[in-house]
């Protein structure tokens, strides 16, 4: 077989490799706590919103307080996890606050996060607005409800979160802030066609608001809707360029668009960002590393993800720089690299073996070849290229029989 219709079987599962891992690395340990405190070191009145990322694997997941500011999180299997925690302002009481939080499984207790004090500035700042501005009038039936509904979530009932969330509005239709929650509720249960209409509603009632712009940028990427995307989040990162959540999701949307050196641009930027906490790093080197590996600029991408393997020991940064050391034919590395992935994700990481199969034809080691092909079709059974691999196996079990 050719190289190049080796590289047409790799290829195309490279084009959304990015491996989530939503806790296998724990157990049901007693839960270990976070708690945001105000600036003026007191507790918040209702729930704050949080984005957790999570070092070791690029785990993401946006979260909730309960209304006293306190968000309860598992306990590491392992010996202990680093999180990012990322709570943007809302331009009233506290200003963007990221901290690293460690987790250990020995001491599982509460974390204090202190939030940083809003400026003058941005205080009087009104060109974008968060949905706290305008809920001076809700009724107390429907804050009651509300309440509810963030106690649901932080619990994992979303089904009653949903309903809670559905009563709020119903009792005070213009209750933003109740409809931006019930979005990410539908966006965390997949129902995207449900969260994009809702997250719509709310952007109807004041275009300026912040949350809701965000989140339904994401849900279109999410739905593949990358240059509808690109185009709602534009704005908004124009606006906010220093909001890192904004930035991510432009640069995807417009990698999905196939917008490459814009994704690029934004990418770069980001990095020279001061005070960027290690996982934020590896992130954004990795991210860039996929976007110059679908460029083709492999020297590059190996520089990217090189600092991302060092900054975090992810599996999806080893997979896309085995990728690039093989198009930059450097097979002893790729192939180190590939066996790292694998052995961080097993069958989750299951491309790594298509490309350590074609390593190892590549240098006439049929039997390992044929190992990795079989691991391969095991790992990902409905790949598009199976019939194709599996008549491989064949003529190479043939092969060895000659």
């Amino acid at each position: 077989m050719q190289r190049v219709s080796f590289l047409r079987l790799c290829v195309f599962t490279l084009a959304c490799i990015c491996l989530v891992f939503t806790g296998a690395a724990f157990a049901q340990s007693p839960p270990s706590s976070i708690q945001v405190v105000l600036p003026n070191g007191s507790e918040p009145t209702r729930p704050v919103r949080m984005t957790l990322a999570r070092d070791e694997d690029g785990f993401r997941d946006t979260v909730y307080t309960d209304s006293k500011g306190v968000f309860l999180i598992a306990t590491p299997k392992t010996q202990y996890v680093y999180y990012t925690v990322t709570i943007d302002s809302d331009r009233q009481n506290y200003d963007t606050t990221i901290a690293r939080v460690r987790l250990d499984k020995n001491s599982p207790g509460r974390t204090t996060i202190f939030l940083k004090a809003l400026t003058v500035e941005k205080r009087t700042n009104s060109s974008v607005l968060d949905a706290a501005n305008f809920e001076g009038n809700v009724p107390p039936k429907a804050h009651a409800a509300y309440k509810r509904a963030m106690e649901a979530i932080g619990n994992g009932q979303y089904d009653s979160a949903i309903s809670s969330l559905q009563e709020a509005t119903a009792i005070y239709p213009q209750f933003v802030r109740a409809y931006n929650d019930l979005g990410v509720v539908f966006m965390k249960l997949n129902r995207l066609d449900e969260a994009a209409a809702t997250f719509k509603k709310a952007i109807d009632m004041d275009k300026r608001f912040f949350h809701p712009r965000l989140n339904l940028g994401i849900v279109l990427t999410k739905q593949g809707k990358y240059r509808e995307a690109a185009d709602l989040l534009e704005p908004l990162y124009n606006e906010n360029r220093g909001t890192m959540e904004v930035r991510l999701a432009y640069a995807k949307a417009l990698e999905g668009a196939g917008e490459l050196p814009g994704s690029e641009k934004v990418y770069r930027a980001t990095l020279t960002s001061k005070n960027l906490p290690p996982a934020t790093q590896a992130d954004l080197h990795f991210r860039l590393g996929v976007v110059l590996n679908r460029e083709g600029n492999f020297a590059d991408a190996i520089t990217e993800l090189e600092k991302a393997t060092t900054l975090a020991d992810g599996a999806s940064s080893h997979l896309q720089l085995g990728f690039a050391l093989m198009q930059a034919q450097q097979p002893a590395r790729a192939e180190r690299e590939l066996l790292r992935a694998y052995q961080l994700a097993g069958h989750a990481a299951g491309a790594a073996q298509l490309m350590l199969g074609h390593i190892y034809y590549s240098e006439h080691r049929m039997s390992e070849a044929q190992r990795a092909f079989e691991q391969y079709l095991k790992d990902v059974p409905a790949a598009p290229n199976a019939s194709e691999i599996a008549k491989l196996i064949a003529d190479l079990k043939t092969a060895s029989k000659n």
